[in-house]
């Protein structure tokens, strides 16, 4: 595995001691300790890197009283807790995320609120399907509709594909 030492880490994150201690003692990125006997080395991976980069651009727009809400929210609802690979939008101490689907809508749980409101964990953006999808469910369910006369179904439909 290849590290990174405190040095190192501070010049890539550009960040100061104060804050990579302080990440440490909450215990969102810990380093390791080298193997050497003396002196003790700390040692950072590319990943853990990575991670402090994107806390300090969080940390640009939320406390870090707010970071530490989300890390802990995503670990007691079972998501990764890191940072680093999530969409997080930031707006007036909200912070919501941008979570992947496979059927590529988006879903945005806010994973932060603010310190009166409890909303941590509602999905806030319930998206409509393609439109394709939507005219093919129509489509599906004039075929087996017993309501719906399919030819003049089809021809209005056709009619007003006609028009646009």
């Amino acid at each position: 595995m290849e590290s990174f030492t405190r040095r190192e880490t501070l010049a890539l994150t550009r960040s100061s001691p104060g804050r990579l201690s302080y990440l440490a003692r909450i215990g969102i990125v810990v380093p390791q300790k080298s193997d050497t006997p003396s002196p003790v080395t700390l040692l950072y991976t590319w990943e853990q890197i990575l991670e402090i980069r994107a806390i300090n651009v969080l940390r640009q727009k939320a406390s870090f009283q707010t970071i530490r809400k989300i890390v802990s929210f995503l670990e007691s609802c079972g998501f990764d807790k890191k940072l680093r690979d999530k969409h997080l939008v930031v707006l007036n101490d909200e912070v919501d995320w941008v979570m992947p689907d496979a059927a590529e809508i988006p879903r945005i749980m806010r994973v932060a609120g603010k310190n009166s409101q409890k909303t941590e964990g509602q999905f806030l953006l319930m998206a409509i399907p393609p439109l394709s999808d939507l005219i093919k469910d129509v489509w599906e369910t004039a075929c087996s509709s017993k309501v719906i006369d399919f030819e003049s179904f089809k021809n209005r439909v056709k009619a007003h594909s006609d028009q646009e």
